[in-house]
């Protein structure tokens, strides 16, 4: 798929603010560690789990942990992490970015209109601010300022939303940072997509130690070897 030139160029420098700030690296780390969780524990058989279950799971692990970060620490890069509507929003440099799982990535599918209240108003935001290249439209006639507030300038651009897909087998995740566009009828719903992360399965974090561990018994003083016979 064809992304707009200059959403794409603008899309490449916010990835590099959000790198520069830890927030990239911080979600990355994030979504690797819950998803690798939630698969270890996946149970189809027993719990009664389905891919569903698992991607709600996941996302609402995702949102916890990272609203438990510590927000003046934060702060202090200019990155603050609070919610909306129940949404996890990360606003870092005067950009907004929320967080999408998705199950098979099918960019041109997307549907803002069905989508969450605090996504399709993203979406719509960016449409009220920029309007694309006549040659990134499509499904319809177009002409330059049908959208009469927006303006040819990517600057205006304030909302973005990372998607990120895991595999429930190998525990592998990807992410990629698109900025969200609900255009009139006809017209693409994302204007630029990059890639952030890819993880290989030798890539895979394990999970940190829970908070609450289970005691264990200490190992035995004396150093010599015992025999496991």
């Amino acid at each position: 798929m064809e992304w707009d030139a200059q959403a794409a160029g603008w899309l490449e420098d916010a990835l590099a603010r959000l790198r520069a700030s830890g927030l990239a690296g911080l979600v990355e780390r994030t979504v690797a560690r819950v998803w690798e969780a939630n698969v270890d524990r996946f149970d189809p058989v027993v719990a009664g789990d389905t891919a569903t279950s698992l991607g709600i799971t996941a996302s609402e692990n995702i949102r916890t942990l990272l609203l438990r970060e510590d927000r003046h620490a934060w702060a202090e890069r200019g990155v603050l992490l609070t919610s909306r509507q129940q949404a996890l929003v990360l606003v870092v440099d005067g950009l907004e970015v929320l967080i999408m799982k998705a199950g098979a990535l099918d960019w041109e599918g997307t549907r803002w209109d069905l989508a969450s209240d605090v996504r399709r108003s993203a979406a719509e935001d960016n449409a009220k601010h920029y309007e694309p290249d006549v040659e990134h439209q499509s499904g319809q006639t177009w002409w330059p300022r049908l959208v009469s507030a927006a303006d040819d300038r990517p600057e205006e651009l304030r909302h973005l939303v990372l998607v990120w897909t895991g595999d429930p087998v190998t525990a592998v995740t990807s992410g990629w940072l698109g900025v969200p566009y609900a255009g009139p009828a006809g017209s693409t719903p994302w204007l630029a997509v990059t890639p952030v992360w890819r993880h290989g399965a030798d890539d895979v974090p394990r999970p940190p130690e829970p908070l609450i561990a289970v005691p264990r018994a200490r190992p035995p003083s004396d150093p010599v070897l015992r025999s496991r016979a």
